[in-house]
C-alpha cells in the first residue's frame, strides 16, 4: 500500500546528508565564469574523478554516435527531487552538436551564463522545475524536448513543482550502445541513492520507467523493485517520452490525479 508523503525532521536531515554527499560537487561548485569559460574552450573533459576511467575507456572503443560528449556539462538530474510526486528514470540527454554546442556559443554572454546556473541547480538538487519558468534559456538549449513531452500534464494544470527527473547516465551521446560496465560508475551509485531515499521516505512517490527497464532493475535492484512495485509504472512505448494516456494508457491518470494531489 502507498502511504502519505507527510515530512518529517528526521527525512529533512537525511536529505540535508544526502545533498552534501552528492559527487555532482566537485564539478558544478565551481563558478560560473569558470565553467563558462571551459565551455567556450570546448576541450575541457566534464567527467567526474570517480566515472573518469570507465568513461574513457568506454569512448576509446565506440563508434562516434555512440560515445559520449564530455566537453558539455553532464545533467543528471532535473527538478524538484526533494519531495516529488513523480520521478520520471530516462536514460541519458541526447546530443545534437548544432543544438548543444553550436547554438550554445551563438548565445549572449547573460544567457550562457543563464544556462549554466540552472544546470548546477539541476544537478546539485536545488532545482524546483522541471522546466524553469525563470530561465527560458533552459527549454531552449533542451530544443524543447522535455516541454513537449510534458504538454498533455500542462494541460491537465497539474503542479509542475512536483516532477523530478533522473538520468541513467548522465552524459549525452546521439546514440546509446550497451556495454558490460552499465551500471558501475560512481554518479550512478548515488542516483540509486536519491531513489532509495525517495522510495523509503517520500512513500507516494510515483517513478516513471520510459527507457531501459531492465537497465534501472538492475541498478536499483530487483528486490527493491518488487518490494515497491506499487510505486513504479513503466512505459510500454520506450522510444516515446511523451507523459500521454496513448502512450501511458491507464496510467497516464493515476500520474495526473498523483500531480493533483
Amino acid at each position: 500500500m502507498i502511504m502519505s508523503n507527510a515530512p518529517t525532521d528526521k527525512n529533512n536531515n537525511d536529505w540535508e546528508s544526502l545533498k552534501k554527499g552528492n559527487p555532482w560537487h566537485e564539478i558544478f561548485d565551481l563558478k560560473t565564469e569558470e565553467l563558462l569559460e571551459r565551455l567556450l574552450k570546448n576541450d575541457e573533459r566534464f567527467i567526474y574523478s570517480g566515472d573518469k576511467d570507465i568513461i574513457c575507456d568506454r569512448n576509446k572503443v565506440l563508434e562516434e554516435k555512440d560515445k559520449f560528449v564530455t566537453s558539455l556539462l553532464p545533467k543528471p538530474y532535473r527538478g524538484n527531487l526533494k519531495d516529488p510526486k513523480l520521478v520520471i528514470l530516462s536514460l541519458n540527454p541526447g546530443y545534437k552538436k548544432r543544438v548543444k554546442k553550436t547554438l550554445f556559443t551563438l548565445l549572449e554572454a547573460k544567457y550562457q551564463r543563464q544556462f549554466i546556473e540552472i544546470t548546477k541547480e539541476n544537478a546539485l538538487l536545488e532545482a524546483r522545475y522541471i522546466i524553469s519558468p525563470k530561465y527560458e534559456v533552459d527549454d531552449v538549449m533542451d530544443n524543447g524536448y522535455w516541454s513537449s513531452r510534458l504538454e498533455d500534464l500542462k494541460r491537465e494544470g497539474v503542479d509542475l513543482s512536483k516532477i523530478g527527473l533522473i538520468q541513467y547516465i548522465p552524459y549525452a551521446s546521439e546514440r546509446y550502445d550497451s556495454w558490460e560496465k552499465d551500471g558501475s560508475l560512481e554518479t550512478q551509485q548515488f542516483s540509486k541513492r536519491i531513489i532509495l531515499y525517495l522510495l523509503q521516505s517520500k512513500t507516494s512517490t510515483l517513478f516513471l520507467v520510459m527507457r531501459s527497464k531492465k537497465k534501472w532493475e538492475e541498478l536499483i535492484g530487483k528486490e527493491e523493485m518488487e518490494k515497491y512495485k506499487d510505486n513504479f509504472i513503466f512505459n510500454k512505448h520506450p522510444i516515446c517520452q511523451k507523459i500521454s494516456s496513448n502512450n501511458l494508457e491507464d496510467q497516464y491518470e493515476r500520474i495526473v490525479a498523483a500531480l493533483k494531489n
